[in-house]
């Protein structure tokens, strides 16, 4: 590092130049380095000698549009409802208007070090009745040793200004606590110090451009909602929560089978002990090989008769329905669901072939050779469109005639068309088998009935009520098998019809979800959007205690400089941005709220809030003083003369920073300037700069 680099240790404005800005026609002013204890840059004018313009100019040359913003916040009045085309339409000169004068330009130059500097030139461009054309150029140069680089062109190449100012200058965001009206600026806490905290942390932090980024994407939703294509989304939510609740109740209801099948095992293990103590005991006298044997036949025939009536109840439920229907009915439901199938194929087929046809328009557009002359005509032109987009046509229409004329069973999803030809394909009934099945139940029947009545016959009498106890718990534990295993049959039933209807909703549900998608594939787009904003509006009031403390001890330090009332201990701020200024015992302090005293409050929070940042850039301060006491005035000067290294340009009347102040201070001065204002008609003034002049002893 050079001598000239280790000598600065911070950037300041080395240059700024106004054309054709306000009443300026071309002014340059020159700043020197901030070195040799002088850091201070004097600017006096009268109200109305274009001493805001100053500022006004700085902040348009480096945020551009969104100085109107920053404008606000820093205490200069704009309208917010005209916006940035009036205020430059306002900020055009008078005289290059009257002149046809086209282009107003601000230039500013930033040096890093002294061989180091940036280069801003942006310049506006009007039309002959001074309306602004909506054009501005923003040109950044790096300069070396006066030597400047390539320019770069803000917008164009990659190259964003705004990015550049962020790593190594002054961020837009935290420029109002740089560049600032000291006496607007004050008015703030005239309002309230709470609010006013609140602004500097929001700056600070970056909420200011989260706001702004949350404000963009809800502009960006609403303007892509606007070419959606309207869909019925309150149904296709009612379809989702239909969809929950039926998949809840068929977890359920699985869950419950499954522990009924887990309580019918339980029971035919209790039913199995049973019929070994029943054939145990003897039967009075019987064989109990038979008994056990009789009992064990028996109850398969019931389990066989049981399946039966399951098959009997499964053929009337199921397939016996259909078989009531028309044959010329089914025949013609398949026959519309044959041919709806094909043209689904079709129009399948159809759609995976719509890219290429783009791709060959493309790739038609852009041949050249063999070339066509006389180059043809837009007639022509739309006519060859016209051949090719009905060539392309003739591809896929008609139709091919096997294909459904009309989609009938739209409720109908992807394989549901396939399954349901397949099952009525496998409902055949005969009337023999329904004959047979029932001979069989017969046939079960009177064999349970024979071997009840032998059971009976080879038990014997029971003696002592052993055996008939027995066979009570046995025929209760089989009549709450027989009850389980009708429950079980209803579950899976209702199981079946459950499976059925969530799959027909999951259908519906997901045509509709495709619908939705398909008319519009920016949805997900805005649906991301919308979550980035939650978290977005979610992040902002979580930012302010990562600065509270630190900025509370910046304050205090920076007040106690400036106010004369030392019983002053510290600035306290809460986490919602409350400050109370404390004393030396914890107690909160009350002031009068003087212009004096919210003056001051203001200065600290601005000053507070540019060393918490960790930017070390100049400051811009118009009417400085205001109409501060003198003892308070004397305070606020020796705060801006304190810190040596940091550049400092004041913008004074000749009330705030008099001859006498400027005289007590004058060994901080690196440079002054005097403005000189003139009228030249038609309200139209004339503002120039006196370089090394300031207001004289005893002027008024």
């Amino acid at each position: 590092m050079s001598s000239d680099e280790r000598s600065i240790k911070g950037m300041w404005i080395s240059k700024l130049e106004l054309t054709c800005f306000k009443s300026y026609q071309h002014q340059a002013f020159n700043f020197p380095a901030p070195e040799d204890g002088r850091n201070i840059v004097l600017i006096g004018g009268m109200n109305g000698f274009g001493k805001t313009s100053i500022l006004e100019a700085l902040y348009l040359c480096l945020y551009g549009k969104e100085a109107i913003i920053h404008l606000a916040r820093a205490g200069l009045k704009t309208d917010d409802k005209k916006g940035y085309p009036t205020f430059l339409e306002g900020a055009f000169n008078g005289e290059a208007k009257r002149r046809g004068s086209d282009t107003m330009m601000v230039r500013v130059t930033i040096n890093r070090t002294k061989i180091k500097a940036i280069d801003i030139c942006r310049k506006w461009f009007f039309r002959s009745n001074g309306d602004w054309t909506g054009e501005e150029e923003a040109v950044v140069r790096e300069v070396l040793r006066d030597i400047p680089n390539s320019p770069r062109v803000d917008g164009k190449n990659g190259f964003h200004f705004s990015e550049l100012l962020d790593e190594v200058f002054v961020p837009a965001h935290v420029a109002p606590f740089f560049f600032f009206d000291g006496e607007e600026v004050k008015k703030l806490a005239d309002q309230s110090r709470v609010e006013q905290v609140k602004q500097g942390l929001e700056g600070l932090l970056g909420v200011v451009l989260i706001r702004s980024l949350s404000d963009r994407l809800r502009s960006f939703e609403a303007t892509k909602r606007d070419g959606v294509v309207s869909v019925d989304e309150h149904r296709l939510n009612q379809l989702a929560e239909q969809l929950d609740i039926s998949e809840v109740q068929l977890i359920r209801l699985r869950e419950d089978s499954q522990q009924d099948e887990r309580k019918k095992v339980h029971l035919r293990a209790e039913h199995q002990s049973l019929l070994e103590r029943i054939t145990s005991s003897g039967g009075g006298g019987g064989d109990i090989a038979t008994v056990k044997e009789l009992v064990e036949e028996r109850e398969q025939n019931r389990n066989k008769l049981r399946e039966s009536h399951r098959t009997m109840e499964d053929i009337l439920s199921g397939r016996l329905p259909f078989h009531l229907v028309p044959k010329k009915l089914t025949d013609r439901f398949k026959t519309q669901l044959s041919e709806e199938i094909k043209w689904f194929c079709w129009d399948t087929e159809k759609r995976s072939l719509e890219p290429r046809k783009v791709e060959f328009r493309k790739a038609f557009n852009s041949q050249s050779e063999p070339p066509i002359t006389p180059a043809l005509s837009v007639d022509q032109q739309l006519a060859i469109e016209a051949r090719l987009e009905a060539a392309w046509g003739t591809l896929f229409y008609p139709p091919p005639n096997d294909c459904a004329k009309e989609i009938i069973h739209d409720y109908l999803h992807e394989t549901q068309r396939e399954e349901a030809l397949e099952f009525l394909s496998s409902i055949d009934l005969g009337q023999k088998e329904i004959q047979d099945l029932l001979s069989v139940q017969q046939a079960l029947q009177q064999r349970i009935d024979d071997l009840g009545r032998k059971i009976s016959r080879v038990e014997g009498i029971d003696h002592d009520g052993t055996l008939t106890t027995l066979k009570n718990q046995l025929e209760e534990v089989q009549n709450k098998i027989e009850a389980l295993t009708d429950q079980l049959r209803a579950n899976d039933r209702a199981i079946i019809a459950l499976e059925a209807q969530v799959r027909n909703m999951r259908a519906d549900y997901m045509r509709e979800k495709g619908n939705l998608d398909d008319s519009s594939p920016v949805r997900a787009v805005i649906e991301k959007s919308e979550r980035v904003r939650k978290v977005l509006d979610e992040v902002i009031p979580a930012l302010f205690p990562l600065k509270v403390k630190a900025l509370g001890r910046a304050m205090t330090d920076v007040y106690k400089q400036l106010a004369h009332k030392q019983q002053v201990d510290k600035i306290d701020i809460t986490d919602e941005g409350t400050a109370r200024i404390l004393s030396t015992n914890g107690r909160e302090i009350t002031f009068d709220r003087s212009a004096g005293e919210n003056q001051i409050f203001a200065t600290a929070l601005i000053a507070g809030l540019a060393k918490v940042s960790g930017v070390k850039a100049p400051m811009v301060v118009d009417t400085p003083l205001g109409r501060l006491d003198s003892k308070h005035r004397d305070n606020i000067l020796k705060f801006w003369t304190a810190d040596k290294t940091r550049q400092v340009i004041l913008l004074s009347q000749d009330e705030e920073i008099d001859f006498h102040l400027y005289k007590d201070i004058m060994s901080s001065v690196c440079k002054t300037y005097l403005l000189d204002h003139e009228d030249v008609g038609d309200g139209i003034g004339r503002t120039a700069a006196k370089e090394g002049k300031y207001f004289a002893r005893g002027r008024r």
